[in-house]
């Protein structure tokens, strides 16, 4: 299995390396574009979508291999949402009176999206914050 992943790999990188040569030598159109630019571009949407992939599909093969360890994956993953859910109810979708050429983002589902994120990377630096602070304070007492 190693071995074949190795060749799979190899061939990845050959192409990848093949692309960015052409699209950096491949010259230009007529309106100053790189000829290769799409051909880039999907093998990066090709490369992303291979990733997501082995991202989600090895975590759920680790979860049915070893469900002891699903408990504490699964356990993270509510408390995540919980943070969100947290997020949200502090949110406002509240209309903030920008000015006339900015009316277009001031929609309410648009700010309560955007305040729910600012509020969760709030709550995750606080919670990081504090773990560092206890895991250092306890390494004290030790």
């Amino acid at each position: 299995m190693s071995k074949i992943l190795r060749i799979a790999l190899i061939v990845l990188l050959a192409i990848s390396a093949l692309l960015t040569i052409l699209f950096y030598a491949g010259g230009e159109d007529i309106s100053g574009q790189p000829v290769y630019t799409n051909i880039f571009l999907l093998w990066a949407v090709i490369l992303t979508g291979i990733a997501v992939g082995f991202t989600v599909i090895f975590p759920v093969i680790q979860m049915i291999t070893n469900p002891k360890n699903a408990k504490k994956s699964l356990l993270g993953i509510v408390a995540l949402v919980v943070v969100i859910a947290i997020a949200y109810g502090l949110s406002s979708g509240e209309a903030l009176g920008v000015r006339p050429d900015l009316v277009q983002y001031d929609v309410p589902s648009t700010l309560k999206y955007a305040g729910t994120m600012i509020n969760t990377i709030y709550v995750l630096g606080i919670i990081a914050i504090v773990s560092m602070i206890y895991t250092e304070v306890s390494k004290i007492f030790k």
